[in-house]
């Protein structure tokens, strides 16, 4: 939030560097999850360790990153857009490469320490989407306000440091420990396991189409409460708040449900996912002789648009989840693929 309050200054709070600065983070976090997802299949390499290393290197890029950031906007504040673009992915890309490395390596621990998998990995995703979305609310009415920027990264950079030191000592404690009989026998089964291409694409697009949401939100409550510097902070909190609780509760529904059933609950969210944003803008227009309360009306129709599409992913990716049901991965695992 920092970081993105920082490039918005430099470049501007309009719908074109909103756009670059999101896409810029999510290919980050994208492709770092992908190198942790890799990295992590090394059975040399010790994780938590590994996670301590990632968030110090993140800590270290943190307390030079504010000034970092407005040395290069002075240099490229005349630059086309494409330009512009690419300077904000360049910015951002090592830290969001790093961050979201972190969320794999945390799994694969989990798959080699416990026998519980798909329970474990569902309530680690959902954990961690909310923790994002308290960050929104915490930084706009708490950090910002009352420390400013260039404190907020300092405290940014002490729980980066926190977790770091928290990794050491679970290693330390835990390290030397035989994994359980459940864990050992499940490691070799999840390697094995493959998502069939066309749910990939499935996910992909899922992805592509709420964050489109997402950015179209945006705009449309940024217009309507005036441009207010927390609008931004408050949909995308909304938005995760939403995400996470939509796929926590599509993996407790698709529990149990046959590949039909499972198929017909994707549509209906997709539907009714859909009709609520179609009604967006007529609702929030005739929610205008609320005042300030169509700000309330706006996120929270944001909550159930991004509650929709938080269940579309896991649920879909059920009708193909029986072969990893049978190698020891439940429907909660799903839920990773999500973002």
């Amino acid at each position: 939030m920092t970081w993105q309050r920082a490039l918005f200054r430099i470049f501007g709070v309009n719908s074109e560097s909103v756009t670059i600065v999101i896409s810029a983070f999510m290919l980050g976090l994208g492709l770092g999850s992908l190198a942790g997802g890799w990295i992590s299949k090394r059975r040399s390499i010790s994780l938590l360790p590994l996670l301590a290393i990632i968030e110090s290197v993140t800590a270290m890029f943190g307390i030079v990153s504010l000034g970092a950031f407005e040395r290069v906007g002075a240099l490229v504040v005349d630059w086309s857009l494409p330009a512009v673009a690419a300077v904000n992915l360049l910015l951002v890309l090592i830290p969001t490469l790093l961050m979201g490395a972190t969320l794999p390596i945390l799994v694969a621990h989990l798959v080699r320490s416990s026998g519980e998998v798909g329970r474990t990995v569902g309530l680690l995703y959902y954990v961690n989407t909310l923790g994002a979305g308290a960050a929104c609310v915490l930084c706009s009415f708490l950090l910002f306000p009352f420390l400013g920027a260039h404190r907020a990264v300092l405290v940014a950079v002490a729980l980066n440091v926190a977790v770091a030191l928290c990794a050491v000592v679970v290693h330390l404690f835990r390290g030397s420990q035989a994994p359980s009989r459940d864990a050992a026998a499940i490691r070799p089964a999840s390697e094995a396991v493959t998502i069939p291409t066309a749910i990939i694409l499935i996910a992909a697009l899922g992805g592509f189409i709420s964050l489109s949401y997402e950015i179209y939100l945006f705009r449309i409550v940024s217009y309507a409460s005036g441009s207010s510097a927390t609008a931004f902070a408050l949909t995308l909190a909304c938005f995760l708040f939403g995400i996470a609780g939509g796929s926590r509760k599509a993996g407790e529904s698709c529990e149990g449900s046959s590949p039909p059933g499972v198929i017909r609950k994707a549509i209906d969210e997709i539907i009714i996912g859909n009709l609520i944003g179609l009604m967006f803008l007529p609702v929030l227009a005739q929610s205008a002789l609320f005042g300030r309360g169509a700000i309330g009306i706006a996120l929270l129709l944001v909550y159930f648009i991004a509650r929709r599409w938080g269940r579309y992913c896991p649920i879909s990716l059920k009708s193909e989840s029986r072969p990893m049901r049978r190698r020891g991965w439940g429907c909660r695992s799903c839920t990773l693929l999500t973002f």
